[in-house]
């Protein structure tokens, strides 16, 4: 017979290995959970209403469409989480991550340091720059920003190469857009000489016939291209590697080039 402290101490063991299953078990049960509450999640993304063909709102349907849209949703059927979209204004997309109003930022927006010190990009998924638009009265080839200097022209607000326009100090003035109907309506009225906006959405407005009065001009050679990303709140870490590894599949199946094809960009 074992003796009292043979008992004692077989009866303590057994104790200790109870607690330690116990604890396993509780760990693994919060993983999975963590993990099934990610998958399960919806989150929410901000993109512009009037940016087609990389994001816009659908008037049948009303629904946020377009290159990032179809990128996001994509992404998140791989990637194991839904999203739900806000319509947010370009200039608004990053205060809107900042304070957490939205989960993503899924918009043809260009990667740049200042805007990284506030939220975390993926990957480039495509680049270009910006386009022209003038007047139909106007008959001039610009072939160049430089080309315009001393005249009143107009830009989105928030954009970089808004910004890059203004620090040329060459207009007599840039004024600042929040829509791009907006900003055209002005030009059509002779408020601005040029209006300067992204070329795949000039070329989508042109091609529905979105532009009475006003053409793109192709003369124009854009200031510089630059990559556009998505971009989700800083420090997200694990969302920010679902999406980066998203993109890497999709890029290697070519589904993220059929994407592009789908809205005319290649």
């Amino acid at each position: 017979m074992p003796s009292l402290v043979a008992r004692s101490l077989k009866s303590f063991n057994l104790r200790k290995w109870h607690r330690t299953a116990l604890a396993g078990v509780v760990l693994s049960l919060g993983i999975a959970g963590h993990n099934a509450v990610f998958a399960a999640q919806t989150l929410t993304a901000g993109s512009p209403p009037t940016s087609a063909p990389m994001t816009f709102l659908d008037v049948k349907t009303k629904t946020l469409q377009g290159v990032m849209p179809d990128l996001i949703r994509e992404i998140g059927k791989r990637q194991g989480f839904d999203v739900q979209f806000d319509a947010i204004p370009f200039a608004a997309l990053i205060q809107s991550a900042v304070s957490g109003k939205i989960d993503i930022i899924v918009s043809a927006m260009t990667p740049t340091p200042k805007r990284a010190e506030v939220v975390d990009f993926a990957d480039i998924v495509y680049s270009f720059g910006e386009g022209l638009v003038v007047a139909d009265s106007d008959k001039s080839d610009y072939k160049s920003a430089q080309d315009l200097k001393g005249e009143t022209v107009g830009a989105p607000a928030g954009t970089t190469y808004g910004d890059k326009l203004k620090a040329l100090g060459i207009f007599k003035e840039v004024k600042y857009y929040d829509t791009t109907s907006d900003m055209l309506h002005d030009l059509a009225n002779g408020r601005i000489k040029g209006a300067f906006q992204d070329y795949p959405l000039l070329k989508a407005l042109a091609a529905k016939g979105g532009m009475p009065g006003v053409h793109v001009d192709e003369a124009y050679k854009p200031l510089d291209t630059a990559g556009v990303a998505i971009a989700v709140q800083k420090g997200n870490r694990v969302l920010l590697d679902k999406i980066n590894a998203g993109i890497s599949q999709m890029k290697a199946d070519g589904s993220l080039a059929a994407i592009l094809n789908k809205w005319g960009l290649h």
